[in-house]
């Protein structure tokens, strides 16, 4: 009983540490090697670090069992967590695709997705957390719906277009699901919205012409650019980076205002704000890519991957640090989904090993006591009957 006893604890014990290392330890162990990049002139002093992640799909009561919505964003909770208590970012961004029903939700799930995006994403009161909409969050531009738009923007505190001013370093924010140039009543209201935010950063006065104001410089800092949709490419075999979509080869060409945004939105955009920088979603997989389009320079653009396990098996989020005249970014990688299974199945191979070794160990044992007992027994029984044949 008390071999048993042994037994039952070494295992419990082995087992409760590999649990508490996958659950826990795992992600300071992986985000320990991350930190914000340095940029060129360190003597810069408005200088904003930014945590942006992506599409973190937060999944509603249609799809996905219970389990996986609670394993995916424990992953989630425990990564976000982690990474602002050990990095202590300025600010958080989240480029779109908040939820993953978002958008077909009813009031009472949408509430719910709610709650649990201030607790997953939950950070001190100093870090503010601004966002976007995305596809799954409204709708794509054909089955968008006001009523979704509204119930969004109110509920996130999110217009559709938003310049925003953090340390003298602007950042615009766009609602790119309505940069479809069809006259649709989102699109538009973002259209206006990007004129009248194109005039605001090059300080133009309210009766110049557009295409007079457009040829005028941004004054100032030219703005950090994020959105979900990426800006218009054929397809990711433009792409650099070391987490591109798989199977790039026979990816089909990208079709516009679905997987990108249209050329004519693209130039669009990039002639209004003249961003240094773009960075997008709603891919799932990364992608680095120079543009230029509309602009008098060349523009650079990261799509970042999804924050989600469930569209990744190694989700990663960018580190931004950005100044007035200088930016460089990074990613940071937490632990991969095949990673910590393989932990799983290597501590349960183990417990089984121990316990048929175990096992066998005891087997021998028993079967060493009973041969001893066999013949201890048969000598007594020879030394007796010798002894009564001597009488």
């Amino acid at each position: 009983m008390a071999r048993k006893f042994q037994l039952g604890l070494m295992l419990f014990s082995g087992l409760s540490i590999v649990v508490i290392f996958n659950e826990f330890l795992i992600y300071h162990v992986a985000l320990w090697s991350c930190s914000f990049p340095n940029i060129v002139d360190p003597s810069e002093k408005d200088i904003v670090r930014a945590l942006i992640l992506a599409d973190p799909h937060l999944l509603g009561e249609k799809r996905g069992a219970w389990i996986d919505r609670l394993r995916r964003e424990w992953q989630m909770e425990r990564t976000f967590q982690t990474a602002v208590n050990m990095l202590e970012p300025d600010v958080v961004f989240i480029v779109g695709d908040v939820m993953d029903e978002g958008f077909e939700a009813s009031e009472e799930d949408f509430k719910f997705a709610f709650e649990r995006y201030q607790r997953i994403f939950r950070r001190p009161e100093n870090i503010p957390m601004l966002l976007v909409a995305g596809n799954h969050d409204i709708g794509f531009h054909y089955a968008v719906k006001e009523s979704n738009v509204d119930r969004f923007e109110k509920t996130f505190d999110v217009p559709s277009v938003q310049v925003v001013q953090i340390r003298n370093i602007p950042f615009v924010l766009l609602n790119s699901v309505g940069l479809t140039a069809d006259g649709c009543w989102l699109c538009s209201a973002v259209q206006a919205k990007i004129k009248s935010s194109a005039k605001a950063l090059r300080k133009c006065a309210p009766d110049v012409e557009e295409e007079s104001c457009l040829q005028q410089p941004i004054v100032g800092t030219h703005p950090i650019l994020l959105q979900h949709y990426p800006l218009y490419r054929s397809s990711d075999l433009l792409c650099h980076g070391d987490d591109l979509a798989p199977d790039i080869a026979n990816q089909p060409e990208f079709r516009e205002s679905w997987e990108v945004v249209s050329k004519e939105a693209t130039e669009t955009v990039l002639s209004h704000f003249q961003p240094r920088l773009v960075f997008s979603g709603h891919t799932h997989h990364g992608c680095n890519i120079m543009h230029h389009l509309g602009t008098p320079f060349p523009t650079e653009e990261q799509t970042i991957a999804s924050f989600s396990w469930r569209n990744k098996n190694q989700p990663n989020f960018v580190l931004l640090t950005a100044s007035s005249t200088d930016y460089s970014f990074d990613k940071c990688y937490p632990p991969s989904e095949s990673f910590v299974v393989v932990c799983y199945v290597l501590a349960l191979l183990v417990a089984v090993a121990v316990v048929v070794a175990s096992y066998c160990s005891q087997r021998r044992y028993v079967k060493r006591v009973g041969d001893t007992w066999s013949q201890s027994s048969w000598s007594n029984y020879d030394w007796r009957l010798k002894s009564r044949k001597g009488t």
